[in-house]
């Protein structure tokens, strides 16, 4: 059964890192050399899905430490609890700012206040994306002892 568990959360971390690497090192500059109305319609698609993906490893990860090790300690669901809920916000508040259209027959202020709201809220997202990156790392890194000392490997 620890077996399991040990792949569950082998399977988990390495699919939620390689998601957050891909968003914040393939994606990401990918993003600045295409026309803006690509980015767009493009973020809105990838946003969506990689936030249940990386919630979805997430979960598969707590469930395969839980069989592996028992419940976690207090940093590492303390942890687990930051990068939810940066994901939890970037879905909900921050992403859809950050596709959202204006109306092509709003005024020309309308439109560069709009514009100024959609570039905040892409800096924000690869802010939000730089820690989400440094938190799973950190835990990654605090899970490898655990794994190294596991007599199932």
């Amino acid at each position: 059964m620890k077996l399991a568990g040990l792949v569950l959360l082998s399977a988990g971390w390495c699919s939620y890192l390689g998601g957050v690497l891909v968003m914040e090192l393939v994606w990401r500059p990918v993003q600045a050399h295409i026309p803006p109305s690509q980015t767009g319609a493009l973020c809105a698609t990838m946003g969506r899905r990689y936030r249940w993906m990386a919630l979805a490893a997430l979960g598969v990860t707590a469930i395969g430490q839980l069989i592996a090790f028992g419940p976690p300690g207090f940093a590492l669901a303390a942890g687990w609890g930051v990068l939810v809920a940066l994901i939890v916000s970037m879905g909900l508040f921050v992403h859809p700012q950050s596709h959202a259209r204006w109306a092509a027959s709003a005024a020309p202020a309308q439109q560069a206040r709009a514009r100024q709201r959609r570039l905040g809220a892409i800096k924000v997202m690869g802010a939000l994306l730089r820690i989400e990156v440094a938190v799973a790392l950190l835990l990654a890194a605090s899970l490898a002892p655990q794994l190294a000392h596991s007599p199932h490997l």
